[in-house]
């Protein structure tokens, strides 16, 4: 309940001291429960978030396949931002976004649950930007075979393992076909949007609506 106060918890409410006044301990307890609590769901997350073997990878590609007729693709990616408290004593200037706040930047690829995370960048920073210097984008061989790939919107950079949506420019129409296919891939990125949801409200997995 510690954690969930101060991760709820913004400005001057943030403080340790007003956490602790408001759970009845010192401020060096409520430091204590939320480094305690932290490291004990952090050490869950190789059991709830993993990177899928192949049985599994060929349910993910047969759900998005039937549904939005996606074939070989094993996932979608997007990002999004969370915000802080207070700006970072290091480098702050870069987590400051255009929305005028303080944010650390996230990234996921999910399907009918979270596959994999990508934690921690600046919130100035660029989708396209976290995915390129990623494990998963540098060590594709390892991460990818038989033609696998992601979806992602076109904030991202076409690729061997990543189709974005294409770009319309301002004074063009897309052909009939393109814009079908931007038409599956907003719907599937609903799904994207659903797992943010869940996860910023703690939870890792969850139902999204290919079967």
């Amino acid at each position: 309940m510690v954690l969930l106060k101060y991760l709820g918890s913004y400005g001057n409410e943030a403080s340790l001291q007003k956490i602790g006044q408001a759970m009845g301990i010192s401020k060096c307890a409520v430091n204590e429960c939320v480094m305690w609590a932290s490291s004990a769901i952090l050490k869950l997350q190789k059991k709830v978030i993993s990177w899928p073997e192949d049985e599994e990878w060929k349910r993910i590609s047969a759900r998005i396949s039937k549904a939005r007729g996606f074939v070989n693709c094993v996932g979608l990616i997007d990002g999004t931002l969370f915000p802080l408290a207070f700006a970072p004593m290091l480098k702050g200037e870069d987590y400051f976004t255009r929305k005028g706040k303080y944010q650390v930047k996230g990234l996921i690829i999910c399907d009918a649950k979270i596959t994999w995370v990508e934690m921690g960048w600046p919130g100035s920073v660029h989708d396209n930007w976290v995915w390129s210097n990623s494990d998963v984008n540098l060590l594709k061989d390892k991460y990818f075979n038989n033609r696998k790939y992601l979806l992602g919107d076109s904030a991202f950079s076409a690729s061997s393992v990543l189709v974005p949506t294409f770009k319309k420019g301002n004074d063009s129409n897309l052909k009939e076909d393109k814009a079908t296919s931007i038409q599956s891939l907003k719907k599937c990125g609903v799904r994207v949007s659903i797992s943010w949801g869940c996860l910023k409200c703690g939870l890792s997995r969850v139902h999204l609506g290919f079967d």
